[in-house]
């Protein structure tokens, strides 16, 4: 689905609170050197080593107590994020799967063990040249295509239909309703695990709608949550005038299903949820535009009952998206909300 991270320039009105990120940059630089302080949600950039919910431990130091190897807590913008060290001089950073090394922004501290639920992994120092290995190889392994390609058929094989009573049962039961203020912390975290839209750009667009009155209030959010409070699943709806784009209407966006809960039925009673909304909101017709090559999605929306809109509103869908950057070809589909 589109709503991609080019929208982060979109309008947005001034902050009056510091977000939990900003909070925690400040924290950060006023603990002592020396000091370790346990961080969740800046582990993105080490997958699949850890997913963004997972929690670091930050040793507070200097550069000048960082090695090639080391996994350091840096601020790259306003985003805080572990990376895996592979130049001192010039300081550079890159993820464990080698997606670009860039510069490396600021040393916030170096991560000295690792903690997913009960499981805690230590990094001590001695490890650094292993995992310097460890992540070239698993680096050189990614870039090539062939490897991609294996990795999605095996990750494919055991999420399809076989598999889906064991992952019912491990999951356990969905509830799909529309997502509240309380919920943003837990889709903040599935935003940095599975949304190609950014954390950040999710906590502005829907904080700002979430705040408005319920008559002023439009579009939704929506989620599939399980007994925990755990998000497998999310779409949102919304006007992309919103950001800046000139279509009209309201449009389908960012709908991902988690793996574990795909093939259950989760991404059409998404869109249903929003459909209704949608027409409970007086909205005639709800569009959506999905990547061509997603065909998960398209199978989505074609049973759901959703046409292929006119050519004429498809290449102004692209030429807008285009223009803020996007550079897959879209297909654009609608349907009347009512049921």
């Amino acid at each position: 689905m589109s709503g991609r991270t080019s929208l982060e320039v979109a309008r947005v009105p001034p902050r009056k609170t510091a977000s939990s990120s900003e909070v925690l940059q400040g924290v950060l630089e006023a603990l002592p050197l020396g000091q370790k302080l346990w961080v969740r949600g800046v582990a993105r950039d080490l997958a699949p080593l850890l997913r963004q919910g997972d929690a670091v431990r930050v040793l507070r130091c200097g550069p000048g107590d960082i090695s090639t190897g080391d996994i350091a807590l840096v601020r790259q913008g306003t985003r805080l994020t572990a990376q895996v060290v592979v130049s001192t001089q010039p300081w550079m950073t890159t993820t464990l799967l080698g997606t670009g090394a860039r510069p490396g922004g600021e040393l916030l501290g170096r991560v000295v063990s690792l903690r997913r639920g009960r499981w805690l992994v230590p990094l001590p120092r001695p490890l650094s040249p292993a995992l310097w290995v460890a992540q070239r190889g698993l680096a050189t392994a990614w870039g090539r295509r062939r490897t991609r390609l294996v990795y999605r058929a095996v990750r494919d094989f055991f999420f399809s239909g076989w598999s889906k009573p064991l992952r019912r049962h491990l999951v356990g039961p969905l509830e799909v309703r529309l997502l509240r203020p309380v919920d943003l912390e837990v889709l903040l975290t599935f935003a940095g695990e599975r949304l190609s839209v950014s954390p950040t750009f999710l906590r502005r667009q829907l904080g700002d709608r979430w705040g408005r009155d319920a008559q002023e209030r439009r579009g939704a959010a929506v989620g599939a949550l399980d007994t925990k409070g755990r998000l497998h699943g999310f779409a949102w709806m919304d006007s992309y005038r919103e950001e800046g784009l000139p279509l009209d209407g309201v449009w389908v966006r960012s709908l991902v299903v988690a793996p574990q809960a795909r093939r259950m039925g989760v991404a059409t009673q998404l869109v249903s949820r929003l459909l209704a909304e949608a027409h409970r909101q007086g909205e005639p017709r709800v569009q959506a535009d999905v990547d061509e090559d997603n065909d998960a999605s398209l199978r989505t929306f074609e049973g759901l009952g959703f046409q292929r809109a006119s050519a004429e509103l498809t290449e102004r869908t692209n030429e807008a998206w285009d223009a803020a950057g996007s550079t897959k070809r879209l297909i654009v589909f609608e349907r009347d909300s009512a049921p």
